[in-house]
């Protein structure tokens, strides 16, 4: 070779160099480009996560919240009802309008006052206003606890009290109507107790409603039997936390102990502090969030209003307690996921560099390091598929298994490393592998990504599992299976809560009204009929037949009276039982329901030429599901004996209703009726 042969060679090979170094520019480039798309890619999947776990903690603490917003309101009606019943007490009465009487002895007077404080004493007692306790002297008595109950005349003097009553200074009288009670905020009592004071309106025996006479003051300790109404039945969170606040003087108060009692009603949290979940969720119907607890630390909180109050209920748990093994799980994935992208760049780095080589002795020597690298990786690839609590299995075109992390064989007799190169039957016997071979033979035949979910057993033997099959290369197919019964229990145990609350609201709505008794089941049996005669999907299905459930809890804001009335309706009546599913929408709200429930029961007087309410919709916005539940109310409220008529016979109701068809309902809808009525009725 001349030296200009030489020289010409060398000047080709520095050309390929910088064409190789070029190249390979271009390649780590792109490859670093890739890299941080992934990474962030991982980056959202994670916030996703967290905010699916907060969403279903918010779920879990709002059942709770809801169940012991009920039981405050109960008792507080309770005690509304009890200062009624002593203001309506004919004796009490009696006793007022003799005060007036100028010619009625003191002796007289008197000797009813000592009877009427004997009475009120005994109420109190009995209603837990009043609580003797020994004072541990012999022969000294009883000393009455803070509390009690007073009689005020018209001129607002106290007339009668039991033993120790506070007075009633700061009470405002004015306002109060007729079976009205008043309720006070919260206050402080001699021996450092919470109290309540509620108060209403004495009318005149025998006379028109309006003839006041006097005031029923009940003092109520806020004591054991109050705060367990805060104490849910069978509450699995031990470090979960419900307490009432209120505020007063432009601050926050803590109405019932939190943290061990180290807050009382005598702590106020001032508005000004932000950061706290008293504060921020104060006054909100349906609060909810991560906020910082009393204790500094970050909680979960929900809150609800209580009803004829200006309180509102909390419910909190600690979010490190309630998050932990989500947020662990979240940091496992991450965490393999970021280990394969890095193993990804590494061994395309490792094998760009080892296939640029210039000489034959190099590119030996490289491909003997990369393939030692290769074995490294190839043992961190298997150390990160371990660390993954899925199982993997990869098998080829004869399925047998090529690959499989320690998950995948955790309940066989044999390790990953064994079972490599043994068919699917051998490992699983038949019974267990045929799945498996449908689903990975349809993998192969229309190269789609095929899921299969195995649920077996009840109880605590039930497993579900989910398997993920994804077609690779040469026929081979990769299998994820993911342990899913832990998640899917808890989704079943909550629609089996949510769907007991619709029970149990669906049987104090039939209580109150003895003619409309069982008529939203009724609804309910034939809407979901409707719905399937439709070929609905599932969600509007059962959507249709819950907001039939529910639809007349709205009745609850009606006198029963008026459902009852078997003459004719004023146009007032008329439209607050029309407005009733208006209410039972509002009261709802805040239920997260998997189907367009709330939608559905505003939906529900709408009519489809858009004459309806209360907005008007009509044509292709309005919803069938609100169209499928309104005309079954129509038709089985036809057929159903009311107080003001007779029923009809379903021929009779069809012949009604039929006339409305491309009105006031769908003609579809109208079809699914005749079919659905055509059924035998359930009892």
């Amino acid at each position: 070779m001349t030296a200009t042969d030489a020289l010409t060679t060398q000047d080709s090979i520095s050309r390929d160099r910088r064409q190789m170094r070029r190249r390979a520019g271009i390649a780590f480039t792109c490859l670093l480009l890739v890299a941080i798309m992934a990474v962030l890619g991982i980056a959202v999947f994670a916030d996703n996560e967290r905010e699916r776990l907060v969403e279903e903690w918010d779920v879990r603490l709002g059942l709770v919240a809801d169940s012991r917003k009920a039981a405050v309101e109960r008792w507080l009606n309770d005690r509304r009802s009890e200062v009624l019943r002593l203001a309506s007490n004919r004796t009490v009465q009696f006793f007022l309008v003799d005060l007036s009487d100028p010619e009625l002895p003191r002796e007289e007077i008197d000797s009813n006052r000592q009877y009427i404080e004997e009475l009120l004493t005994s109420e109190a007692e009995r209603g837990g206003y009043l609580v003797p306790r020994h004072l541990g002297s012999p022969g000294k008595g009883t000393l009455a606890a803070p509390g009690g109950v007073i009689i005020l005349d018209g001129r607002r003097n106290v007339v009668a009290r039991t033993p120790g009553a506070p007075d009633t200074t700061g009470l405002v009288l004015d306002t109060l109507r007729p079976g009205q009670v008043q309720i006070s905020p919260p206050f402080i009592a001699g021996d450092g107790s919470g109290m309540l004071a509620l108060v209403t309106a004495i009318d005149a025996p025998d006379t028109a409603r309006g003839a006041f006479i006097g005031y029923a003051v009940a003092f109520r300790p806020l004591d054991a039997g109050f705060h367990e109404t805060l104490q849910q039945p069978g509450d699995t969170a031990g470090a979960a936390e419900n307490f009432l606040t209120d505020r007063q003087d432009g601050q926050v108060r803590y109405l019932t102990p939190v943290g061990n009692g180290a807050l009382t009603l005598s702590r106020k949290v001032a508005v000004s502090e932000t950061g706290r979940a008293a504060v921020a969720l104060f006054g909100q119907p349906g609060g909810r969030g991560i906020h910082e607890g009393y204790h500094g630390a970050e909680v979960l909180a929900v809150s609800r209003l209580v009803a004829g109050t200006d309180w509102t209920l909390i419910r909190q748990v600690p979010a490190k307690l309630a998050l932990s093994d989500g947020i662990r799980r979240i940091w496992l994935i991450s965490g393999a996921l970021l280990l394969a992208v890095l193993l990804a760049a590494v061994t395309v780095v490792a094998v760009w560099r080892h296939a640029v080589s210039d000489r034959l002795a190099e590119a030996t020597s490289d491909l003997s390091r990369a393939l030692k690298e290769s074995d490294r990786l190839g043992r961190l690839l298997r150390n990160v598929a371990d660390a993954v609590p899925n199982g993997i299995t990869a098998v080829d075109h004869d399925e047998r298994v090529l690959f499989g992390n320690r998950a995948a064989f955790a309940n066989l007799d044999i390790s990953a490393e064994e079972a490599e190169g043994m068919p699917l039957i051998n490992l699983l016997g038949p019974g267990g592998s045929a799945p498996l071979h449908a689903a990975n033979e349809t993998v192969r035949q229309q190269h789609v990504t095929v899921r299969q979910i195995d649920d077996r057993g009840t109880g605590p033997d039930r497993s579900v599992i989910q398997r993920i099959h994804v077609p690779l290369d040469d026929d081979g197919v990769l299998i994820v299976a993911e342990n899913m019964t832990e998640i899917v229990v808890e989704r079943e145990a909550r629609a089996a809560q949510l769907d007991a609350l619709v029970n149990v609201l669906v049987d104090l709505i039939d209580a109150r009204d003895r003619y409309a008794a069982h008529h939203s089941q009724r609804v309910a049996r034939l809407s979901r009929q409707m719905a399937d005669a439709m070929g609905l999907p599932r969600s509007e299905a059962v959507a249709a037949e819950t907001a039939a459930r529910l639809m007349n809890l709205g009745k609850l804001r009606i006198d029963p009276a008026i459902l009852t009335k078997t003459k004719g309706l004023t146009p007032d009546e008329l439209s607050a039982i029309r407005n009733s599913i208006l209410y039972s929408a509002d009261l709802v709200e805040g239920i997260p329901f998997d189907g367009p429930v709330v939608e559905t029961l505003r939906q529900m007087q709408e009519h489809l030429d858009g004459s309806g309410r209360p907005n008007g919709v009509s044509g292709d916005t309005l919803l069938i599901p609100a169209q499928v539940v309104s005309l079954a109310n129509a038709y089985v409220a036809l057929i159903s004996e009311r107080a003001h008529r007779a029923a009809r016979t379903p021929e009779q109701a069809l012949e009604q209703l039929w006339p409305e068809a491309e009105k006031t309902w769908r003609r579809s809808v109208m079809a699914a009726l005749v079919q659905a009525s055509a059924l035998p009725e359930e009892p």
